[in-house]
């Protein structure tokens, strides 16, 4: 079932709610992965040393991606609390409330990813 359009002003609070809920979810996984932490100084065979290392790294990882998604989530609700919500970053039009509804924490309309990604074709042939 297609998702229907809504206007901005209708969009922003169900958008904001879902990101709120978003970066709770981010912040329980983070003390989750405290917790692990802590409870994983007290190890003492190599194999789950080891075993210990990937999986550390692997959440370190994890972490900073985490990391990414939160400093961008707070950028959309500082934005929805300021009233620019919705603008383009980069040629300053509104972004179409389709395409926010999809991608919540978009900072481009389509014209300028679109050019962003052509940019980005050519300085990587």
């Amino acid at each position: 079932m297609a998702m229907e359009e809504l206007s901005l002003e209708a969009l922003v609070p169900k958008l904001k709610e879902a990101l709120i809920f978003q970066k709770s979810s981010i912040l329980n996984k983070s003390n989750e992965f405290k917790k692990l932490q802590s409870e994983n100084l007290q190890i003492s065979d190599e194999a789950e040393m080891a075993s210990n290392d990937l999986s550390q790294n692997l959440s370190i990882h994890l972490q900073e991606r985490n990391l990414s998604s939160l400093i961008q989530i707070e950028k959309a609700l500082s934005k929805m609390a300021n009233g620019t919500y919705g603008e383009c970053e980069s040629c300053g039009d509104h972004i179409q409330p389709k395409r926010l509804q999809a991608r919540p924490l978009a900072t481009l309309c389509i014209a300028c990813m679109e050019d962003l990604e052509e940019e980005n074709k050519r300085l990587h042939q």
